[in-house]
């Protein structure tokens, strides 16, 4: 049973949905720099059959969240957001899953409350992208800031970006969940382009590599090895990976024939992370 509930946290209001039975195990799923709750779909039903709490969230800034003033944001106040959800649903400990930004606010909770988290999965995040995948990204963080004829226009604006390949009907339910109308047929994407902007100014304050040593938990990395577009680089780049799987001991890397946006759908990305999170 999907639960929505809007918390009032200390920073700002923020829609949640609950999945599961809130007495198993908590799970908490974080999105990407300008995705929304949405991301999860697929793999949401799937852990909560398997035993879990599932709970996601669109972050301050995106989806149905509150729009909250500029200086609230960062990768520390989204974890002071998590820590907090974490407990509204009074769980001393939980289990975190985090794609792209989300993986590094994950990463960040981990390290720094190391009694908090019980595991962490990474998505596709893990330290520097290269270069040329941060094209693409900004490509699809395009869509926000401005207006659309229409819904409909909305939507095509992002399926014709040619970013997300193959489109189809979750991608549909993704993009419609944050576009809203304005006026009669006016519409426009709900995410914040001035959160999203602070969020990714606020990267170059984190070493991601001094992270790693500092997260004791168990750690599952799903690397995409496909590129967002032809001759695009990866967000996590093999040579990151290979040095991950030698000096952390507590890590598991799996390699997936899928991109940074279609790992979120792929079956086999789905099952490694119930496997990994499976309840004993």
């Amino acid at each position: 049973m999907n639960t929505v509930t809007r918390i009032p946290l200390e920073s700002g209001v923020v829609h949640v949905e609950s999945n599961g039975d809130p007495l198993d195990p908590l799970t908490l799923c974080v999105h990407g720099l300008s995705a929304n709750c949405r991301s999860f779909d697929r793999l949401v039903p799937v852990l909560a059959a398997a035993g879990h709490h599932i709970v996601t969230m669109d972050l301050r800034g995106r989806g149905h969240s509150e729009i909250t003033p500029p200086g609230t944001y960062g990768w520390d106040s989204h974890v002071r957001d998590l820590l907090e959800i974490g407990d509204f649903f009074r769980a001393e400990s939980f289990d975190l899953v985090g794609h792209s930004m989300g993986g590094f606010i994950s990463m960040t909770l981990a390290a720094q409350y190391p009694l908090r988290c019980r595991r962490l999965v990474l998505i596709d995040a893990l330290g520097a992208p290269e270069p040329s995948a941060l094209i693409p990204i900004a490509k699809s963080v395009s869509r926000l800031g401005r207006t659309y004829p229409s819904a409909a226009d909305a939507l095509a604006y992002v399926r014709n970006a040619g970013t997300i390949a193959p489109w189809n009907e979750f991608w549909d339910n993704y993009i419609e969940w944050e576009i809203e109308t304005v006026g009669d047929t006016t519409a426009r994407i709900r995410t914040d382009l001035a959160a999203v902007t602070e969020d990714s100014a606020d990267a170059a304050q984190h070493d991601l590599y001094a992270l790693w040593p500092r997260i004791r938990c168990p750690i599952l990395l799903l690397r995409a090895n496909r590129p967002m577009v032809p001759d695009g680089g990866l967000v996590v780049s093999a040579r990151d990976a290979e040095r991950f799987a030698a000096e952390i001991p507590n890590a598991t890397v799996v390699e997936l024939d899928a991109d940074h946006y279609t790992v979120l759908v792929d079956p086999i990305a789905v099952e490694a992370i119930e496997r990994f999170l499976r309840v004993a």
